[in-house]
């Protein structure tokens, strides 16, 4: 399931797409923020279907392989993927079936991708040696699992392409779905029983969180722009990066319109965030903007903190 620090890159990231468009429509990206995050555990679903698909793509490439003269049987590995742990999983896992029906996902226009990402596997060392393994081991089975959906998703531009062509929120989403695939595949070391995770750890409590974090940012965006300004009379508007300021942004946000955070988690997690998502200077310039922010704010009496552990 998402986290808050994921809900927050949506959300800035949906805020970027706003002030870059023309003409600007909150209702648009608002709603564009809830498809795309909805978008996430599609491609979750489809990741995991995958797999599936490379199992059954596997079967068909030993039955159509011709009997041996001698044996007269035909070749086969000495452990197939339709075997391995994950795989046999999901095959038979009710609930996931359930989902893939429900979402109307399916790779079936996709067949001759599916054959050539199977193709590109099976040439490497690590399937080799894989299939030619005996017996079935978990911690072996996942970690194929974790190398496949690097080696095929990560690095294989055919299968790219063909998911940007499905849907424009495939790069926004590729690192979201992989967390949630890669929680999945750790619900399951410990003894197999591996879990379908919902997108929400509380669907209507996130939801509304991404809300009101989108559209209050939006909202007092000038008022919010004033403020970093008066704190970076020293720095060239044009070279601080958009990113920091919509973090910033957001920060303020949550300090000053949700009540239930506390300052300290708003700031570290916009710091964090632009770690990955902003320059290498940007940890420092955005902490050290909203630390003076906070304290002239605070002696305004604007920030208003409630609950146990939240008063300051």
């Amino acid at each position: 399931m998402l986290s808050r620090r994921h809900l927050r890159v949506r959300v800035m990231q949906a805020l970027y797409a706003y002030h870059q468009s023309e003409p600007k429509d909150i209702r648009y990206t608002e709603q564009e923020l809830l498809n795309g995050t909805k978008k996430i555990f599609e491609l979750y679903l489809m990741v995991m279907q995958f797999f599936l698909e490379m199992a059954h793509q596997e079967e068909v490439y030993y039955d159509d392989l011709p009997t041996s003269a001698l044996t007269g049987e035909r070749k086969k590995a000495e452990f197939l993927l339709k075997d391995n742990a994950f795989i046999a999983w999901l095959s038979d896992n009710r609930k996931f079936s359930d989902l893939i029906k429900q979402y109307k996902i399916n790779w079936q226009s996709e067949n001759d991708l599916i054959k050539k990402a199977f193709f590109h596997i099976r040439q490497t060392d690590s399937y080799t040696v894989y299939s030619s393994s005996m017996g079935s081991d978990r911690v072996k089975d996942i970690a194929f699992i974790e190398w496949i959906y690097k080696e095929i998703f990560i690095n294989v531009d055919f299968l790219r392409h063909m998911l940007e062509e499905k849907t424009i929120y495939w790069a926004e989403s590729l690192d979201l779905a992989e967390t949630l695939l890669n929680r999945t595949l750790e619900s399951g070391k410990a003894d197999g029983n591996f879990k379908v995770l919902p997108l929400y750890k509380d669907e209507e409590d996130d939801i509304n969180f991404m809300k009101e974090l989108v559209q209050k940012t939006i909202r007092d965006d000038n008022y919010f722009q004033q403020l970093i300004s008066d704190k970076t009379t020293n720095w060239d508007a044009d070279r601080i990066a958009m990113v920091d300021i919509i973090l910033m942004k957001m920060a303020l946000c949550e300090i000053l319109n949700i009540a239930s955070i506390p300052i300290k988690v708003s700031i570290n997690e916009y710091i964090d965030i632009s770690k990955d998502y902003s320059t290498p200077n940007s940890k420092g310039f955005i902490n050290g903007v909203i630390d003076k922010l906070v304290i002239e704010l605070r002696e305004q009496g604007k920030i208003q903190k409630t609950g146990r552990g939240l008063v300051e």
